[in-house]
């Protein structure tokens, strides 16, 4: 890969830091029914996790969980519907992601977070080799200047349907072939479908990086699993949508330098 990766995890976990805070800290792990305190705790049990992502691969067969259910969802809102349908006994997510969702309110706790993080990074054809380093450019400018830890403390919050993208009037005036961006509908805060327009996180991300490039984007939802494939197939030009890096997706696609570093938890329901 292009990237320095080593360079960028200390200035990653220094932001996951600062993300934590903004969101008064991971969550806690309050009593839960089910009581796992560890992904051996799961064998015998059912999880719903996303499609094709890491906890995915993490639980599947071939990492030696053969014992474990496992229940594909396609977004963070139906794990919470797979575990109140009743579906699945408990559920894995990114940790911020969870946070927005709104556990308490939906009867639900974490029963632990998951040891490491993941570094996370906006995604691309291998063949776009230039638009990456255009976008890696550009995360160095919002890194330095303070921007992106803002977005952070903005988006990062349970009252993320309080926050509204900033106003940026000169996206009007870009012009030329826009640049294709895949996301998902819902994944709040990092992206999601609202009152008919695209916000969140990673949506931002992505303006302001049309601003920095003076070019228009243009923006199309697709289920996590779908997302290297419509890359490959270039239906999008770019992918913004919370992906991990892994070496078997750094096969795949061209990531760029990562701007976050993820952590991740398992919740199901909480003692009443």
């Amino acid at each position: 890969m292009s990237y320095k990766r080593l360079h960028f995890f200390g200035i990653a976990a220094a932001l996951f830091v600062a993300v934590l805070a903004a969101c008064n800290n991971t969550p806690e792990a309050p009593a839960t029914v089910a009581g796992f305190t560890c992904l051996e705790d799961l064998e015998g049990h059912s999880v719903a996790v996303i499609k094709g992502s890491t906890s995915d691969v993490l639980l599947s067969d071939t990492n030696n969980f053969s014992n474990i259910t496992l229940v594909s969802c396609n977004t963070p809102t139906e794990l919470i519907t797979a575990i109140k349908n009743g579906s699945a006994e408990c559920a894995i997510t990114d940790t911020v992601v969870l946070m927005t969702l709104g556990m308490a309110e939906h009867g639900l706790a974490v029963d632990f977070n998951l040891p490491g993080g993941f570094d996370v990074a906006t995604a691309f054809n291998p063949k776009d080799e230039k638009l990456c380093h255009q976008f890696n450019d550009f995360l160095v400018q919002i890194k330095s200047d303070g921007t992106l830890d803002e977005m952070f403390a903005r988006w990062c919050s349970e009252e993320v349907d309080t926050v509204h993208l900033p106003v940026m009037d000169e996206l009007a005036e870009l012009k030329g072939h826009p640049i294709e961006v895949a996301t998902m509908v819902d994944n709040p805060p990092f992206s999601f479908y609202r009152n008919n327009r695209w916000t969140g996180l990673e949506v931002e991300m992505m303006l302001r990086f049309s601003l920095f490039i003076g070019r228009p984007v243009h923006f199309s939802g697709y289920e996590f699993g779908e997302i290297i494939d419509v890359l490959h197939s270039r239906r999008a030009d770019v992918a913004a949508a919370n992906m991990f890096i892994t070496p078997e997706r750094s096969n795949q696609v061209l990531f760029s330098h990562p701007y976050y570093l993820c952590k991740t938890s398992c919740f199901s329901p909480a003692v009443r």
